[in-house]
């Protein structure tokens, strides 16, 4: 198949070589014809002229008529000049197949003349052996003509030949696929099979190598406890220890002496906000929450940006991560995980003077919290790296002093 497409290519290239050989081949004819029809006209201009001045009037008239062309791509157009004008040029313009003359014109009506016997005639002889060669050169056009319509309508034939080969390979390999498909369908059928009846248990088999050790698991419940031992001796004075909760009061003892008057105590925190409070934080554009009126700003970096008509302070409390998740979702702007992101870039800190601030996303968030406030630390670090500012939805909580 493939050499047969070969061997047509290479003949239509050189059906379309032939073919552009003949269309110059009658573009130089047509140049010569139109040189000859000019130099006949110039002679049957000069017979005209002796007939003129002996008086007799005879003029010959003839008709070229309009051939079909073979091919619009091949056009020739120029000019040339002749001996009996060379002054000008005569432009030409004309279609290959050069056109071949039509059918001569009816023959002019008998005129008898009386009186005088009219001079005879003269024959222009170089003008009939110009005729019969434009003759020969039209059977020679007409001829190359038939010939290059021949080698269009061979070109068209192998053009069809050649489309209908290839449909009929295609559908041949069509046909093939569709087969080879069909049967693998059928062979797959014939392979499915039903599982039988389960066989008897195998032997053990031997052990395996021993598994990668697992994670540690969660300590497990206290254990009652054993039975007392003999008490040692009496061990070395330990360093002191964090101090525990006060005790519950001793009897009253005997009233002392009135001592002298003691320095001022710390601050204490904010008493319960009554509803004046309320309105004051609401005047401001804050919350109140568990007496303490907040005011909330968009963060733009790592800085504070207080609020405006708030007087920052750090309230000194002990909130835990309740309260974090219960001012994160008074002062959201936007749908928020309540989970906290323990692997952020907060932490419990003192480097700012905001109460806490807290990114805002659909999944675990940062979150920075005041040490003075909270006791529940938002990060697992052991270097915390405090940041205030997590990403461009942060948002900062400021306690304000009414």
């Amino acid at each position: 198949g493939a050499e047969e497409l070969r061997s047509w290519g290479g003949r239509m290239q050189g059906s379309t070589r032939s073919l552009g050989l003949v269309a110059a081949a009658l573009a130089v004819l047509g140049v010569a014809c139109i040189a000859l029809a000019v130099s006949h006209h110039a002679g049957a201009q000069a017979a005209q002229q002796e007939l003129v001045s002996s008086g007799s009037k005879q003029a010959r008239l003839f008709q070229v008529a309009t051939g079909q062309s073979l091919d619009a791509n091949y056009e020739v157009s120029g000019s040339m000049q002749t001996a009996e004008q060379p002054s000008e040029g005569v432009p030409i313009s004309f279609e290959l197949p050069v056109a071949l003359p039509g059918p001569a014109p009816p023959p002019g009506p008998n005129v008898i003349n009386i009186g005088p016997r009219p001079k005879k005639v003269p024959v222009c002889k170089k003008c009939e052996q110009q005729m019969k060669e434009i003759q020969k050169i039209t059977d020679k056009i007409r001829r190359e003509n038939e010939m290059a319509k021949s080698l269009q309508d061979d070109q068209s034939d192998m053009v069809e030949e050649y489309q209908e080969k290839m449909r009929q390979a295609f559908e041949k390999i069509d046909d093939r696929v569709f087969k080879k498909g069909r049967k693998y369908v059928e062979e797959i059928r014939k392979l499915k099979t039903r599982p039988g009846p389960m066989g008897p248990q195998g032997a053990p088999g031997s052990n395996g190598l021993d598994g990668v050790p697992g994670k540690p698991g969660k300590p497990g419940p206290v254990g009652p406890p054993g039975v007392e031992g003999i008490v040692g001796p009496m061990g070395k004075q330990g360093p002191q220890g964090y101090i525990g909760p006060r005790g519950p009061p001793g009897p009253v003892g005997l009233a002392g002496e009135v001592g002298k008057e003691g320095p001022v105590g710390p601050i204490g925190p904010p008493g319960p906000a009554g509803e004046s409070e309320n309105a004051k934080c609401s005047e401001i554009g804050g919350r109140v929450y568990k007496n303490v009126c907040f005011k909330s700003v968009k963060l733009e970096s790592n800085s504070d940006d207080i609020p405006d008509q708030c007087e920052v302070f750090s309230p000194k409390t002990a909130w835990t991560e309740q309260d974090m998740i219960a001012l994160q979702q008074m002062f959201k702007d936007r749908p928020t995980w309540n989970e906290i992101n323990v692997n952020a870039n907060g932490g419990l800190c003192t480097n700012f003077k905001a109460t806490m601030a807290f990114e805002q996303h659909n999944s675990p968030v940062g979150v920075w919290a005041n040490a003075n406030s909270f006791i529940y630390n938002p990060s697992h670090a052991s270097y915390p790296k405090c940041q205030l500012y997590g990403d461009k939805s942060s948002i900062a909580v400021y306690a304000c002093n009414l």
